[in-house]
């Protein structure tokens, strides 16, 4: 996967094995590799009806009973691709004597803020049909399979519904299993093609095979580069809304939901994270990321059920540390505590019943007070209900939690060459004033703010103001290049800019 980088300065980027942290039984037959989850559903319905955790817990019948209903239902559409095909996508039209003979394109006129608003759109569309004809990207699409290195990740794709115009709507789940025999975790991919799909009133439900048969299956080093081209291909190939893709995930897929999300929080509207273990994850990135966190009460390998509860508390602090005028701001997150449940917790019933979740965490924590409420627990309706801003009014990047063998350099609006590990980044903008504020920079290198159009009036003096009291006027010169090359950094039609300046450090 080849990728040009941004230069520097441009004035001119069903359950589900709880071998996540270890061992698991087997859980399930494992699939053959050629069988579909069209294939699955008809011969097998009882694999959308029932899965087990590695303590044998089934899934109860209210989440099981719809997916068998519908499981009939779903077995012509489910696997499904109702878009432009890879052997299409990759046909060239043009001869290439004709291309060959076409006369260079004019240079952009980038004269005003209509004309970048212009430039952006007319970019995008011309270098996302050529990208159609990449054989690489065509292949990859076609056999919903990507290589990084010595990692391959494939993947299933379903659509439900139409598209209303807008693009669809992207849910990204990720199985159980983790450390097991190759079997099981396909088993449990299979499973996952199934399980929050019923749900899905509309979209394109994605299930990735973790990369590896090992603990952290969905997050090895190879895993972001490889979620990174899946987005860049949807994009390319399919209509959708880059502002409407979730990511979810049970078990050791609840793993790497806690570990993809801060690395790659600018693309993703909301995440749902069920019955898996933080290992530590640092969630500070996720400021403008919506995050559900779901685990039974009685989930206690690992003490994942008091990892959660902590959790909850540590996104209430980041709220409280990132906040502003004195009050909490930011980390948006609901936590699902099912009360009495172990491993399985009823995450994707599709008939929406209420599950019972404990409503006071931190008195539960300390002296195992079970207060409860009655709750809509489904992840699907909890992502659903959001929408990304890719150009957030503010931001909070933690550089240290960067992913290990991605080169993309941006976060939103923000950019930093690979090197830059270090230091937290809290800025803003106000497109009123025509200001960029520095609340903190303590990056251990250079940070860049990329502008455009609907952030800033780029025709005018902006303003660069620090917490610390500093002030200076910039000027920042539109380049077709610069447009390119954030094109090329994400293929994400919602975050394209036409040029960056420099940011002063700021706070300790």
């Amino acid at each position: 996967m080849k990728r040009i980088l941004i230069p520097g300065i441009l004035t001119a980027v069903v359950i589900l094995s709880a071998c996540s942290s270890g061992g698991a039984g087997q859980a399930g037959k494992a699939p053959d590799a050629a069988e579909t989850v069209s294939e699955v559903l008809e011969s097998e319905p009882e694999a959308a009806a029932t899965t087990f955790s590695s303590d044998k817990e089934p899934i109860t019948e209210s989440a099981a009973s719809g997916q068998e209903q519908a499981a009939g239902q779903a077995a012509e559409s489910a696997g499904a691709d109702q878009f432009l095909t890879a052997e299409s996508a990759a046909a060239d039209p043009t001869p290439a004597a004709e291309s060959a003979a076409k006369p260079a394109a004019e240079p952009l006129v980038l004269d005003s803020n209509e004309a970048l608003k212009a430039a952006r759109t007319s970019l995008y569309e011309e270098m996302c049909a050529e990208a159609k004809r990449d054989a690489d990207r065509a292949a990859e699409v076609e056999a919903k399979s990507m290589t990084y290195g010595e990692a391959t990740m494939r993947y299933s794709l379903a659509t439900v519904g139409e598209d209303s115009g807008d693009g669809y709507p992207v849910y990204i789940a990720l199985h159980g299993g983790g450390e097991a025999e190759k079997e099981l975790n396909d088993s449990q991919w299979v499973q996952m093609q199934v399980y929050y799909y019923f749900s899905v009133k509309n979209g394109i439900y994605i299930a990735t095979r973790g990369v590896r048969d090992t603990w952290n299956t969905h997050f090895n080093p190879e895993s972001y580069p490889l979620y990174e081209r899946l987005l860049e291909n949807l994009s390319i190939f399919y209509p959708i809304d880059t502002n409407r893709v979730y990511l979810m995930g049970y078990s050791a897929g609840g793993d790497g939901v806690y570990q993809i999300s801060p690395r790659l929080a600018d693309r993703f509207a909301a995440v749902n994270m069920s019955a898996g273990h933080p290992n530590g994850v640092n969630l500070a990135n996720l400021y403008n990321t919506p995050i559900a966190l779901q685990c039974g009460e009685k989930d206690t390998a690992y003490d994942r059920n008091l990892e959660t509860a902590k959790y909850d508390a540590v996104l209430n602090e980041l709220a409280d540390r990132y906040g502003r005028d004195g009050q909490p701001e930011g980390y948006t997150h609901r936590t699902f505590l099912h009360l009495g449940k172990g491993h399985a917790v009823v995450d994707n019933d599709k008939n929406r019943v209420e599950q019972t979740v404990i409503s006071d965490l931190e008195g539960w924590l300390e002296t195992g007070r079970s207060e409860t409420e009655k709750a809509n627990t489904n992840a699907v309706d909890f992502v659903t209900a959001y929408t990304r801003d890719p150009i957030p009014e503010r931001i909070v990047w933690d550089l240290s939690v960067r992913t290990e063998e991605s080169d993309v350099e941006t976060f939103y609006w923000l950019r930093a060459p690979r090197d830059v590990t270090e230091g937290v980044v809290v800025a803003s903008y106000d497109k009123e004033t025509n200001t960029i504020h520095i609340e903190q920079n303590t990056a251990n290198g250079p940070v860049y703010a990329m502008v455009n159009d609907d952030m800033l009036d780029i025709f005018s003096d902006i303003n660069v103001t620090t917490a610390d009291g500093g002030s200076e006027t910039v000027t920042v010169t539109p380049s077709e290049e610069y447009i390119r090359k954030t094109i090329e950094e994400r293929w994400d039609e919602n975050m394209i800019f036409v040029g960056e300046l420099a940011l002063p450090a700021c706070g300790e």
